[in-house]
């Protein structure tokens, strides 16, 4: 498989990274100071207006949960990346989409900080290390390896019968296993519904806030010539800001003929 597992950066790696964040927000900033002063100037126009109910008179939503609102918990295996083990955590998802791990249940009611914190937006839910694989190799193929189907060791060694893999491009990928199928269609089902919310609910806001950054992303990408792809748009504003930056670099190394992708 093509993939390989994530290690832990070094000082240099830090520095690279932190220098290319800061020259990614230097590049954006522009942008979106533009589009905040252009949606601001509209958003105190349709308040003179009074227009400021604009909700579609045909769809009807569902009102919001509570914050805090937990629509799932309960303890299952997850792979810990940061010692490369499998581990039971007590895992809980609130109704802002976000997977949190914790020690135990009684971390979690002490309201301990999460081990981790996941949030699975523009990610794929797989139940197999089959399909888990075949992504892998399609995303990163393997230029020394044999055309022939050879037998490889598994990315990770399973506890469990039932896994669930969530893939994220650009993020660590999370490994999850149950002892029963229900238990795993379950978690993968929720997985799916916190993709979808994430992927598409930041799209969904009305504030001048939100509709100032989507718009200055479109111009930003239009300026360098990129038109669609809009599964960039994904996420909360760090997560479509990183994308962005990702798939431009990733596209302008195709485009010069390199073969080295950077880090």
């Amino acid at each position: 498989m093509g993939g390989s597992a994530s290690s832990q950066l070094d000082e240099s790696k830090c520095a690279y990274i932190r220098g290319k964040t800061e020259a990614a927000i230097k590049n954006f900033s522009p942008y979106y100071s533009r589009q905040y002063s252009v949606a601001f100037c509209n958003h105190v126009r349709s308040e003179v207006e009074q227009q400021r109910d604009l909700t579609s008179q045909f769809l009807k939503t569902k009102p919001p949960l509570e914050p805090g609102t937990v629509l799932y918990e309960g303890e299952l295996s997850q792979f810990a990346e940061d010692i490369k083990k499998w581990k039971e955590r007590y895992v809980v998802v609130k109704n802002d989409f976000a997977v949190e791990s914790y020690e135990n249940k009684e971390a979690y009611q002490k309201r301990a900080p999460p081990k981790s914190r996941i949030l699975p937006a523009g990610g794929k839910v797989l139940t197999s290390e089959d399909e888990y694989s075949l992504l892998s190799d399609r995303h990163f193929p393997d230029p020394i390896a044999s055309s022939e189907k050879e037998n490889t060791q598994p990315f990770v060694v399973l506890p469990k019968e039932f896994p669930v893999y969530l893939w994220q491009p650009f993020l660590r990928h999370g490994y999850f296993c149950f002892q029963e199928a229900a238990d795993q269609k379950k978690f993968s089902a929720l997985l799916s519904d916190c993709i979808r919310h994430l992927n598409h609910d930041y799209m969904k806001q009305t504030t001048f806030e939100a509709q100032a950054f989507l718009e200055a992303v479109q111009f930003f990408r239009q300026e360098k010539g990129h038109y669609g792809s809009w599964e960039m748009v994904t996420g909360d504003e760090v997560q479509v800001t990183c994308r962005g930056q990702d798939h431009n670099k990733l596209s302008n190394k195709k485009v010069a003929g390199m073969e080295d992708v950077v880090p």
